[in-house]
């Protein structure tokens, strides 16, 4: 029996339901989606141009994002290595006391790392 697939892919329905309502267009009064009461293409039809515009802004803002997390994480790489310089430089000053570590912000534990076996899934 065949099936009809219906991608969940906002760039893949879109480009399906324009698919849909050009043939529906095209067809006119014969189409048989004109039969549609609850879902008329005549009611929903002019929300796919909104949809797909609002998918290219997504997708172009979804660029900017990525651009920004580059340089954010550019600036971040030095950041974090001076962090962990100070936290190995005041945790070899307070030796005996590494919770003095808690003053400048640092989260300081006395619980052990766990082991975790390589082998679990």
């Amino acid at each position: 029996m065949a099936r009809v697939i219906i991608s969940k892919s906002p760039d893949k329905l879109l480009a399906l339901a324009k698919r849909v309502l050009d043939k529906h267009t095209a067809d006119g009064a014969s189409s048989p989606l004109s039969a549609l009461k609850d879902f008329s293409w005549a009611e929903h039809g002019t929300k796919v141009a909104a949809a797909e515009a609002l998918q290219a802004q997504a997708k172009e803002m979804e660029r900017e994002l990525e651009k920004v997390y580059q340089n954010r994480d550019a600036l971040l790489a030095p950041v974090e290595q001076t962090v962990r310089a100070s936290a190995n430089l005041l945790n070899s000053i307070y030796k005996k006391s590494p919770k003095t570590l808690g003053d400048w912000g640092f989260e300081v534990t006395d619980t052990p790392t766990k082991k975790t076996d390589t082998n679990e899934q």
